[in-house]
């Protein structure tokens, strides 16, 4: 096989070399190459949503943790003239839906409560959407002529940045592949080699973050002061810090 025919929905077609599957979660282009996934759940879902507050973000990304899955704060240009944030809001199903269905003042004052005022007061700027949180993992990255990224190839709870940081290493490996092999671009050994240097990776991200998850969302005294004092040993630490955020950024 020396192309990829892709159909879309219109009915155009067009021929590569390469196709890249970045069509999320329920890939259609896994699905038709056959290509099973492994998935995890955790009884959580996410609130995402876009706020204003007071205080300038400086371009920080911020996340509280407390019981039920942390709360991350990601810097977005102003708006309307005021500071903004996009809100990833992770908490048990039941709470999440309950705080899903709250009226706006009333969502408004749980969530400057819940984001510890680290920016002051929160007003809601967008819409409210819901997820749930979940792991997943596809059995293999590629097949013919087809190569799997980001969501397509595996998905974990929004923790540290983890699933974009993968994502973005996914594309760099296939951009470096491509530049050192652009006579077989998509043939079995390019794809070969590219699902050998990222599907390890993903599964223990996936694995990992998973636990990091695990242990955050985690109730009872001994685990909450346990965590705490993990967080504060990573805040306090230099070397982990650095070690860890290294880590985050995939440059290790």
């Amino acid at each position: 096989l020396t192309q990829a025919r892709v159909t879309f929905s219109d009915g155009s077609r067009a021929r590569a070399k390469l196709v890249i599957a970045a069509d999320g979660p329920q890939s259609k282009l896994r699905s038709s190459a056959g290509i099973s996934a492994r998935v995890s759940r955790y009884g959580q879902k996410a609130l995402t949503f876009a706020v204003t507050h007071l205080q300038p973000h400086e371009n920080i990304s911020t996340e509280i943790h407390r019981t039920g899955g942390p709360f991350t704060l990601v810097p977005l240009p102003n708006y309307q003239g005021q500071p903004s944030s996009a809100v990833v809001w992770m908490e048990t199903s039941a709470k999440a839906n309950a705080l899903h269905q709250l009226p706006v003042a009333q969502f408004e004052a749980a969530m400057s409560e819940r984001s510890c005022d680290v920016l002051g007061s929160l007003k809601l700027a967008s819409q409210r959407t819901i997820w749930p949180i979940l792991s997943q993992t596809a059995n293999r990255l590629t097949g013919q002529r087809l190569a799997l990224v980001a969501e397509a190839a595996h998905v974990m709870p929004p923790i540290g940045a983890q699933g974009l940081n993968l994502s973005l290493g996914d594309i760099q490996t296939l951009l470096k592949l491509v530049e050192a092999y652009p006579n077989t671009i998509g043939d079995a050994i390019m794809l070969k080699k590219y699902d050998r240097a990222r599907r390890p990776l993903a599964q223990s991200r996936v694995i990992g973050v998973g636990m990091l998850n695990s242990a955050s969302k985690a109730e009872g005294q001994i685990v909450t002061r346990t965590r705490a004092i993990g967080l504060e040993a990573i805040h306090r630490i230099e070397p982990l810090r650095k070690a860890l955020m290294h880590i985050g950024l995939g440059s290790r």
